[in-house]
């Protein structure tokens, strides 16, 4: 079936790290299926429960390859139930301490195994970054970040 790569919530208003949306642009190419999820502030129960109020601006920082399947999201997780046909997914994206971390346990418990590419995924700060790696290394294993 070829390689996935799952990218997660590169918005404009998001990014914080404009290197990392050019990155990622050119990283989808060397993947045959390429999902991209974006948080949308549509019906998220979130926005209530954090007193937040969503990215200001959902436009990807990036131009997606043209076969990239897009979708928005209104919780942590970018899991898709069609996923399930994947025996391995490769995820970038923001945030590591969250929406990252909430998909990669969200994959391994649906028999996927996740791999985070940890030089594609950043966080609010290298703090949260760094603890979202170490939350992943005990969940999902050392092994499966790169």
């Amino acid at each position: 079936m070829g390689k996935v790569l799952l990218v997660i919530d590169i918005q404009k208003s998001a990014v914080t790290k404009s290197e990392i949306a050019q990155h990622i642009e050119k990283l989808q190419y060397e993947y045959d299926v390429v999902y991209i999820s974006k948080f949308t502030k549509k019906d998220s129960p979130l926005l209530n429960l954090l007193n937040w109020k969503g990215y200001s601006d959902e436009t990807l920082a990036f131009k997606p390859k043209d076969n990239a399947i897009i979708y928005g999201k209104t919780g942590y997780s970018s899991y898709l139930p069609e996923m399930k046909k994947y025996d391995e997914i490769y995820i970038c994206g923001f945030d590591t301490d969250a929406c990252v971390y909430k998909t990669a346990l969200d994959l391994a418990e649906n028999g996927i195994r996740p791999v985070i590419l940890k030089d594609y995924c950043f966080s609010a700060n290298q703090e949260l970054h760094n603890i979202g790696l170490k939350l992943l290394e005990r969940n999902i294993g050392v092994n499966n970040i790169k």
